[in-house]
């Protein structure tokens, strides 16, 4: 049968259910333990004072933040009978009442009783007796004895008054005289008994105990403390006239009035002006308390688990209050915990500052080290340079030795015209009417051989030089012809026709004109040395100077020889590398080294049978490197 319609939909949901059905026991054995296996574990919170005290929230908070380690799924309820509003009988019996009807259905697993001026919420608890007990006192009165043998556990914290002491003195030595406030409720009594218990066995101190005046005129007597004098803040439940008080509202109100510091026992106490001691730490207390919790909770008898009494107090200091009364943090005991100190920027962003530091620091040995290798890197190209210019000078004074005989020729011909003429001039003066005109004439050959020889030995003593690479403005024209002159001796020896093209109008070049001729002279000896087996008829070499199509100088040496072959040409710059039997290998690679320098380019072009083409290029004036569109195809 075909579905149509709604068929296919209708289908498909009744699959779904078929599955669902199929796969509910699966999906239901991997559901948490928690929801399969039974209800979250109930804890009733109650607190004997306000909610809105600073020890309250302090306790609460650390014990919540303890019960949420269970394994098991824990549920708090929190109640509060604020003694300290309502201290009457009535308030305390509708409280009761009140836990009673809420709580009597709710199967408890655990209730934990937070009191700190009597134990009567206790003794009259209102819920059926199989509800674990856990008290929580914070104070000096003594542990109570619950009704019908209720078994209970619990921990009752005592004030560290000794401690506080000790904290006193040790912060200031020079203290004679104490003076203790505190109220008259049970609790209050109890903490100023134990505070004269232990003033007996401190010795030159006068303790005062200002418990029956009323707050007006303690607010005025502290007013005019001297100085060796310290405020003992016990705690405040109920003041001289009945009436409910709060400790941390009195020192609030006292501290910025009095003379001199005062010093408290509860860490709640903190931060309303109080200067510190060693207090009962609630934050602790709440922690201990929520695993006291977490013991009974796991199936524990409140029975078998002992009553804790402990005096462990906290050193504590308001950082505010040790500015106020130019205390040194150095005195204060180890370990003492310093509250309201302004952070510092290292204190807030230590991390930061570590890695960005580190960041720095690296960053620093890096560029220390890149400019160590910078250095270097100046000192190796300056040696380069050196041996670079050393090389060109012994390379010249190769060249050189080779034209030694041509140019010997070359000089011995204007010197042996000056010989000729000075002795012909000495047989004119020595006629009885000598000819002046021919003797004028004679000195004009004179001068113009000599000049002639002392262009040929000024041009010598210009390549023999050492000298540093200095770029100026060349006139190519000039440089190619004091070249030929200077290598036309020993063509003419050689038998070389000696070709020479110069495009005029030429621009002036940039370069060294000691090293560029160097180069062309360089250029033109190896051509004529590639013609030696060449016959004399046939023996020439082209020197062509012309202005490039991209603005640059180009100078072409073409020589007939036997050429280079390609296994060759692939080395011929190379260092060491050569083709002549008693060549060093040098004169290519100087010759190309000067013209990169002076930001030109040296390449060769293979004729095929009818010898060799050395082509450089140097930049115009004005320019450090040639224009490109000049430079040969990559091979």
């Amino acid at each position: 049968m075909i579905l149509r319609g709604w068929g296919r939909p209708v289908l498909a949901l009744l699959l779904a259910a078929g599955w669902l059905c199929l796969a509910a026991p699966e999906i239901w054995a991997q559901s948490p333990p928690a929801q399969a296996g039974g209800r979250a574990k109930r804890v009733l919170l109650i607190f004997s004072e306000g909610r809105d005290l600073p020890g309250t929230l302090m306790l609460e908070q650390s014990v919540r933040s303890e019960l949420l380690k269970s394994a098991t799924p824990v549920e708090c309820f929190t109640e509060s009978l604020d003694a300290g509003h309502s201290p009457s009988a009535r308030h305390f019996q509708v409280f009761r009442d009140y836990l009673q009807s809420k709580y009597a259905g709710q199967n408890l697993d655990l209730v934990l009783l937070f009191l700190s001026r009597d134990y009567q919420l206790a003794r009259d608890f209102p819920l059926r007796e199989q509800v674990p007990l856990v008290l929580v006192s914070v104070g000096d009165l003594p542990v109570p004895s619950l009704p019908a043998g209720r078994p209970f556990t619990g921990i009752f914290q005592r004030f560290d008054v000794e401690g506080t002491l000790n904290f006193i003195f040790r912060l200031q030595p020079e203290t004679r005289r104490v003076v203790v406030l505190g109220g008259t409720s049970l609790s209050d009594q109890a903490l100023l008994l134990q505070i004269g218990s232990r003033a007996e066995s401190v010795a030159g101190v006068d303790f005062e105990f200002w418990t029956n005046r009323p707050a007006t005129e303690v607010y005025q007597d502290v007013r005019a403390l001297s100085p060796g004098t310290v405020i003992l803040m016990g705690t405040l439940h109920q003041d001289v006239v009945g009436q409910p008080a709060y400790t941390a509202q009195t020192v609030q109100m006292l501290a910025p009035a009095a003379t001199v510091p005062v010093y408290v026992l509860g860490a709640g106490v903190l931060g309303t002006g109080a200067l510190g001691g060693s207090v009962a730490d609630f934050d602790k207390l709440g922690r201990q308390a929520g695993g006291l919790a977490l013991r009974v909770l796991g199936g524990t008898p409140v029975g078998q688990i002992p009553v804790e009494q402990q005096t462990n107090g906290l050193p504590m200091a308001d950082w505010r209050a040790l500015e106020r009364w130019h205390l040194k943090k150095s005195r204060l005991p180890a370990g003492c915990l310093i509250q309201y100190e302004p952070q510092t920027l290292w204190q807030n962003h230590w991390r930061l500052i570590v890695l960005a530091g580190a960041g720095l620091l690296a960053q620093a040995v890096t560029i220390a080290a890149l400019l160590f290798l910078r250095r270097r890197q100046q000192l190796a190209e300056a040696e380069i340079l050196r041996q670079r210019t050393e090389l060109a000078h012994v390379s010249r004074v190769s060249v050189m030795g080779q034209l030694a005989s041509a140019l010997t020729h070359e000089l011995n011909q204007p010197l042996g015209a000056i010989l000729r003429n000075a002795e012909a001039a000495e047989i004119y003066l020595q006629s009885e009417h000598p000819n002046l005109e021919e003797v004028r004439a004679i000195l004009t050959d004179i001068r113009r051989d000599d000049k002639r020889a002392g262009n040929v030995i000024d041009g010598m003593r210009s390549l023999f030089k050492r000298q540093k690479l200095a770029s100026t403005r060349l006139d190519l024209r000039d440089l190619v012809e004091d070249t030929i002159a200077m290598a036309r001796p020993d063509a003419s020896a050689r038998q070389v026709k000696l070709r020479v093209e110069i495009q005029p109008n030429l621009p002036a070049a940039q370069g060294d004109r000691v090293h560029v001729q160097q180069v062309l002279l360089n250029l033109i000896i190896n051509g004529m040395d590639a013609m030696g087996i060449i016959p004399k008829v046939r023996r020439w070499l082209g020197v062509v100077v012309q202005k490039t199509p991209a603005g640059n100088l180009q100078v072409s040496v073409t020589d007939c020889g036997v050429g280079i072959s390609p296994d060759d040409a692939v080395h011929i710059f190379e260092p060491f590398f050569t083709t002549k039997v008693n060549g060093m290998g040098m004169g290519l690679a100087i010759s190309r080294t000067i013209i990169e320098a002076h930001g030109g380019e040296l390449w060769m072009e293979s004729n095929g049978m009818e010898g060799t083409t050395f082509t450089f290029v140097l930049p115009p004036a004005g320019c450090e490197k040639v224009k490109p569109g000049d430079l040969p195809a990559p091979v």
